[in-house]
């Protein structure tokens, strides 16, 4: 019986491996085998990879100019920088910051008895296999899903191709719109553009 030598290499000393070789027969018959098995097909995506969203920047005549100027310096240097339309409050909450990131924007504020957390992402996770959901609520330029959990509003919709969240956590022993549905979706509606890394000066 014929022996074939094989040399593993590996991290460690190689390592001398002994099998017998196949014979014709079983050749062929792997060969049979191989040749009855479907190729495996890959689609475009396998799900939950990445992807850019298409920014539609709105035109500059939008620009709520004066929330923007109310909002202070920092603020506003942050807001310059973000690679996507920021989304805001028209009167800066109380200690309101603004964050940035290569693909995203965040704007946390505080006021009393509550707080207020916008998100805005340029990025999108692709899951084709995956229905999409009836939105539930008509929301800013389309519709959205507005959901209350643990005492916090939480709603998330799409503008100028940008996946937005806007989150409420409020006290309702201090905040009498607290349980007031329409009143936080007239928070939401009352957001403005003021900038973004595209906005010519």
């Amino acid at each position: 019986m014929p022996l074939t030598v094989l040399l593993a290499c590996g991290a460690g000393e190689p390592e001398l491996l002994t099998r017998r070789s196949a014979s014709a027969p079983e050749l062929a018959a792997a060969t049979e085998v191989t040749a009855r098995t479907p190729a495996l097909q890959r689609g475009r995506f396998i799900g939950g990879e990445k992807v850019a969203r298409a920014i539609a920047w709105p035109a500059d005549a939008t620009l709520a100019k004066a929330a923007h100027a109310r909002y202070d310096a920092d603020a506003r240097a942050a807001i310059a920088r973000a690679p996507l339309p920021v989304l805001a409050p028209p009167e800066p909450l109380e200690r309101t910051t603004v964050t940035v990131g290569a693909h995203w924007y965040a704007l946390t504020g505080y006021g009393k008895g509550f707080s207020v957390h916008i998100d805005g992402s340029a990025q999108a996770r692709v899951y084709p296999h995956i229905k999409a959901f009836e939105r539930t609520h008509p929301m800013r330029e389309s519709d959205g899903f507005l959901t209350r959990n643990e005492g916090i509003w939480s709603a998330t919709w799409i503008e100028h191709g940008v996946a937005y969240s806007f989150e409420i956590e409020c006290d309702a022993r201090v905040v009498a719109w607290c349980d007031d549905e329409a009143a936080v979706l007239a928070r939401l509606e009352a957001l403005v553009y003021v900038g973004g890394e595209q906005v010519r000066r």
